[in-house]
């Protein structure tokens, strides 16, 4: 079994949605195809403030749970505008807009300007 750098390079925290964050999830008007209920964290590792993973997007709106130690929220975001320049195979960032931290693509972690 191998491990690829970027999940080195990915926070390891975890949150289970509890039931009435599940419920929300199940009440929006685009309903996932199976919306888990464990979600792992999709900023760098070592980034600042709160983890947060994305739950469920409908229409432009992306519904991403955001937690700490003391406690966790769904909160609703746009898309992070930032492109890789010069554009690479997945050229936009796949955080919500004002993450914080490096910008990420699926395969690897950028700052806004740095060529591939």
């Amino acid at each position: 079994m191998s491990i690829d750098e970027a999940e080195l390079m990915t926070c390891p925290a975890r949150i289970t949605l509890d039931a009435a964050q599940q419920k929300f999830v199940d009440s929006l008007p685009a309903p996932a195809p199976a919306v888990q209920s464990e979600l792992g964290c999709e900023l760098e590792r070592g980034h600042d403030g709160s983890h947060a993973a994305l739950v469920q997007q409908v229409g432009e709106t992306m519904w991403w749970a955001q937690w700490t130690l003391s406690a966790s929220e769904i909160n609703p975001y746009t898309w992070c505008p930032v492109r890789q320049e010069p554009p690479e195979v997945e050229p936009d960032c796949s955080l919500f807009e004002g993450h914080p931290g490096r910008h990420s693509s699926s395969d690897r972690y950028w700052v806004s300007g740095d060529a591939a």
